[in-house]
């Protein structure tokens, strides 16, 4: 297979962030377990650090950027977390979050979201993960949870073109979206004038 499904997408993105090296499909078959756990988050063959859903609704989302309270069901400072996430994410065809207390991420697809856009984002919450560690494990607090994302998203976003480039060249196919196993859904965001 030429296709990055989640297993593959862990073991070429890891590689290729850690040691600025492009595995072939030919090389990754060869790495891949025959049971893995699906949406496991694993950082070359290590022990999982999280788990991840692609494609799932806004809602889960926000569910895990500010849980609602468990006897009033009130959302504290959703919104305005959900539209500093938006605005991070305003150039890219998803948003993302890893709440790394829970080692969870979900990633939500913007209407017309590409394969590559979909890699990208596994990439960059596959990283995101690797560097929460145990750091951001127990009570990490949103702020800098941000700063991680918007750090993590700069500097990928800095290396994209070249590692679709060599991805491409080293026979991978890109344009084939594998990492959704189910029907996602999708969200449109659409621009509002200031009063």
């Amino acid at each position: 297979m030429h296709s990055l499904n989640r297993q593959r997408a862990n073991i070429v993105f890891s590689t290729i962030l850690d040691q600025d090296k492009v595995l072939t499909p030919k090389e990754v078959s060869l790495q891949e377990r025959i049971f893995e756990r699906d949406g496991v988050l694993r950082w070359q063959g290590s022990a999982p650090l999280g788990r991840a859903n692609i494609g799932l609704p806004l809602r889960h989302l926000l569910a895990s950027l500010a849980p609602a309270n468990e006897v009033t069901g009130s959302i504290r400072d959703g919104e305005a977390k959900v539209m500093r996430l938006a605005r991070l994410y305003s150039q890219e065809d998803f948003l993302l979050w890893y709440d790394a207390p829970q080692r969870v991420g979900h990633i939500t697809l913007k209407e017309g979201a590409s394969a590559k856009s979909q890699l990208k984002a596994w990439a960059t919450l596959l990283w995101i993960a690797r560097k929460a560690g145990d750091t951001h494990a127990t009570g990490a607090a949103f702020e800098p949870l941000l700063d991680l994302h918007r750090a993590t998203l700069q500097e990928l976003s800095s290396r994209w073109p070249s590692c679709v480039d060599r991805l491409q060249t080293a026979g991978w196919d890109l344009d084939t979206a594998s990492l959704e196993t189910t029907s996602g859904s999708r969200i449109r965001f659409e621009a509002q004038a200031d009063d």
